[in-house]
């Protein structure tokens, strides 16, 4: 999907002409035996902030995350003069480098501890060394903040509606914004980040963290290429009464993983070294809205068969990421009304959130890509605005623009300001929220998945304690109620237990008022509770109630919010 700063000192190269056959190269190795690192000794290859998230998480360092072999590497190097080392992978234990010489590939293969190797593109010009350059802003912050302020309310203005569709705005009031919570944007360039009006608040608080280029890493990625701007707008975009990302206070890293010019396989292991650079920071979120479907060397071809996860190395990639405790969002690509239809790589990827595009109606964009996957997954796995999504241009212009490039970091935000208020909860426990609290989660398709994530819905999933279950894996108890009022409608609980027993229930206000404390008798079998007289919702346009559901078994706490209107189409199961 063609959709789409610390100085270190760093061997890498910019374009020059008069090449015979310049290329860049994927070569992968068959072990790391002999490594001078150890998995007991990970402060020596890994971040503080990734070594606490990974012990907080009890995540194992595993040989996975050792450097690669420095011996391999200097033996491969060796081959040329012309060779030079591009990136690595630690994950998958291999490396991409630069050559000249036509025979290369050949001689590469014939190594002992080479277990693959291919060409990843075909350049025009030759490269010549440079020093990498990009942009790090080091301040030491927390791993998650709990949010503090409970009555926070942002003047969404042209946003409002795809902010609320997603019920991302209760989130917000509750004081969960993305404080704490640390996002890599991979994409194609961030032309202007670094001056317009939509991200001043960002560089004023010093949450624009660093950026890097892995495409031309001479070039500042906020010079040129701006689909990665358009992308962060719907994030951390703070314009008050006209744009507000869905995240307005996370930290973020950029980085360009993305080549415009062409279509191939280098830009998969660009996105590798990407995700690799999330981690080797303790990133919490990903925002990835790129996709590969085809490549311009005819000698690359790529198949629906092919979207299991397993077969692109960006795929294989995110399935790691996700063990190591990152929740990567892709965008699920703009192929709907083309002949290819699916999904691209890495959507297809296990444990991963590929996002699909709707309008401001709830219906889905013609353009979102379908699922499933090859191995029969459910894709797309959630769904936001991205038909006239409101975004911020490289020039400071709000404006609309179509595509589920914009609709997965939507999502992704939303996704921080969920994990900013669970933090104990992990990768699996937040992503498992988010699909079922889609308007379709009992019903999913290959349209748009589990749907219309509700994420004041995921909220309340998260806030109740394990279900208590009987011999035979059953729940004891099953509750539902309605987690919005409108117009002093009542709040309605329905109870199925197993055996009879007693709860007590009150209801309080955020401003302190509440109900008095009743005791109900809960029979064996279904019970419904009617609660009609609120305190104070009469003369309140918002606001939040909590209950409190407690028994012999049941222990339950929701949020409630009180609107004043009802929405003139809601979304159904």
């Amino acid at each position: 999907m063609k959709r789409i700063c610390v100085y270190l000192p760093f061997l890498f190269f910019i374009l020059s002409s008069f090449s015979q056959t310049p290329a860049k190269y994927w070569i992968q190795f068959t072990d790391k035996n002999k490594s001078e690192y150890s998995v007991d000794r990970p402060n020596e290859f890994l971040s503080p902030r990734t070594v606490e998230k990974r012990k907080r998480f009890n995540i194992p360092v595993t040989v996975e995350d050792l450097p690669v072999n420095k011996n391999y590497i200097q033996e491969v190097l060796s081959l040329d003069s012309t060779m030079v080392l591009f990136t690595c992978s630690k994950w998958l234990n291999g490396i991409t480098v630069y050559a000249e010489e036509e025979e290369i590939l050949d001689k590469i293969k014939k190594l002992p501890f080479v277990a693959f190797a291919e060409r990843t593109i075909l350049l025009k010009e030759k490269e010549i060394p440079c020093d990498e350059r990009f942009y790090y802003n080091s301040i030491d912050n927390n791993l998650n903040v709990i949010g503090i302020d409970t009555n926070t309310i942002f003047s969404y203005g042209k946003s409002t509606n795809q902010i609320r569709i997603n019920n991302i705005h209760w989130l917000h009031r509750l004081g969960y914004s993305g404080q704490g919570i640390h996002m890599m944007i991979m994409d194609g360039g961030f032309h202007n980040v670094d001056s317009i009006r939509h991200f001043e608040i960002l560089r004023k608080e010093n949450r624009l963290l660093g950026a890097r280029n892995f495409v031309e890493p001479c070039v500042d990625p906020m010079r040129k290429h701006s689909h990665g701007t358009y992308v962060l707008s719907c994030i951390a975009s703070e314009v008050p009464n006209e744009l507000i990302g869905s995240a307005p206070n996370v930290f973020v890293y950029l980085a360009q993983t993305e080549d415009s010019r062409s279509e191939n396989k280098i830009e998969e292991d660009n996105w590798v070294a990407g995700i690799e650079w999330a981690d080797s920071l303790g990133c919490d979120v990903l925002n990835s809205s790129l996709g590969y479907t085809k490549f311009d060397d005819p000698n690359q071809p790529r198949t629906a068969a092919d979207l299991n996860g397993k077969v692109s190395r960006a795929s294989q990639a995110a399935t790691i990421a996700a063990k190591k405790g990152i929740i990567v969002c892709n965008s699920a690509g703009n192929a709907g009304n083309d002949k290819w239809k699916y999904i691209g790589c890495p959507a297809d990827a296990e444990d991963i959130l590929a996002v699909g595009g709707i309008n401001v109606k709830g219906e889905r964009a013609e353009f979102s890509s379908y699922g499933p996957t090859a191995d029969s997954r459910i894709k797309p796995d959630a769904c936001a605005v991205g038909r006239a999504t409101y975004v911020a241009n490289p020039f400071g212009k709000t404006l609309a623009a179509d595509g589920t490039s914009f609709s997965s970091p939507l999502l992704a935000g939303m996704v921080s300001c969920l994990w900013q208020a669970f933090p104990e909860k992990t990768t699996y426990e937040i992503i498992n929220a988010i699909r079922q609290s889609g308007h379709q989660a009992t019903k999913p398709d290959s349209s748009l998945g589990y749907g219309i994530t509700d994420f004041f819905k995921a909220y309340n999933l998260l806030l109740q304690a394990p279900p208590t279950y009987d011999a035979s894996g059953n729940p004891m108890f099953e509750i539902q109620l309605n987690t919005f009022v409108y117009n002093n409608s009542p709040i309605i609980i329905k109870i199925n237990s197993k055996v009879q027993t007693k709860c007590t229930l009150q209801l309080k206000l955020r401003n302190g008022e509440s109900t008095e404390v009743k005791e109900y008798k809960i029979p064996k079998g279904k019970k419904v509770i009617k609660i009609k007289e609120l305190p104070s919702l009469g003369t309140m346009d918002y606001g939040f109630v909590d209950l409190y559901l407690k028994g012999e078994i049941v222990n339950c706490h929701y949020v409630i919010g009180m609107e004043k209107e009802k929405k003139k189409k809601e979304l159904q199961e």
